[in-house]
């Protein structure tokens, strides 16, 4: 089966489900990387209003004037990362193949050439449908949520902060968001979760390990696991949780552990 893993240059992601893969014995026949241009400074800023309110900025701007103080201990976070795309083939010499924009017409007539059996999202952008249509088997993704019930953004927070399901679900990728066919759900105790970055680690791994299972399985069997279709009615969709909202569910997730 060959498999190739979507994602961007910058992107670390591939990394982490590349080595969960390689624990299972399997190692992805191709890296295909979307160039991820960097928008202008003044787009970044309205994104970040949009999604974080105007407190963002002077947040933003606090950070710049405590930038030297804390630059060792940015640079100790940064090595412990995983590496990025580019860097993760060079080391287990893997193909990679860099596309300006996977959805174009050139980068698709490049992949169909591939004959790729199956796909999976590692941290590419928005994929539309004559992509998906490419591989045999379509591409996989791992979600940090209970689909259908939270679909979109910081669903394992949104989880928390409503006492609602957690988890993570591996599924297949439609045109829609997070509404394609689900395989499997990993659900995630809350027990001893004392915080938000322990929540997401918590799910993180989970949703890791269910698509790298899976992926194991479907190379051993080279057939496609069922799946349970899910309608746009079934759940929510969510985005950015506010700050004021993390720190509250921060204070509650420390005093419940």
């Amino acid at each position: 089966m060959k498999i190739a893993l979507l994602t961007h240059r910058r992107a670390t992601r591939c990394a982490v489900i590349a080595s969960a893969l390689a624990e299972r014995g399997i190692r992805p026949d191709l890296i295909i990387c979307e160039a991820q241009p960097q928008p202008p400074a003044a787009a970044r800023l309205r994104q970040l209003i949009l999604e974080r309110g105007p407190q963002a900025l002077a947040d933003k701007l606090l950070a710049r004037l405590i930038r030297p103080r804390a630059a060792a201990s940015r640079d100790e976070a940064q090595a412990e990362r995983p590496p990025d795309a580019p860097s993760y083939a060079a080391q287990h010499d893997i193909p990679l193949l860099d596309l300006p924009d996977l959805n174009s017409a050139a980068s698709l007539d490049r992949l169909k050439g591939e004959a790729i059996d199956l796909m999976v999202h590692a941290g590419a952008g928005i994929l539309r449908a004559p992509l998906l249509a490419i591989p045999r088997l379509s591409v996989l993704n791992a979600h940090m949520g209970v689909l259908p019930r939270y679909r979109g953004m910081n669903v394992a927070e949104w989880a928390a902060w409503e006492n609602g399901p957690l988890g993570a679900t591996v599924h297949w990728i439609d045109p829609g968001i997070d509404t394609g066919r689900i395989i499997r759900v990993a659900p995630v105790d809350f027990q001893g979760i004392g915080s938000v970055a322990a929540l997401r680690a918590a799910v993180d791994k989970a949703q890791i390990a269910a698509l790298a299972d899976l992926v194991a399985e479907m190379v051993a069997s080279d057939h496609q696991p069922s799946a349970q279709a899910q309608s746009r009615e079934d759940g929510r969709q969510y985005f950015t949780m506010h700050p004021m909202i993390v720190g509250l569910l921060e204070q509650r997730l420390a005093q419940s552990a």
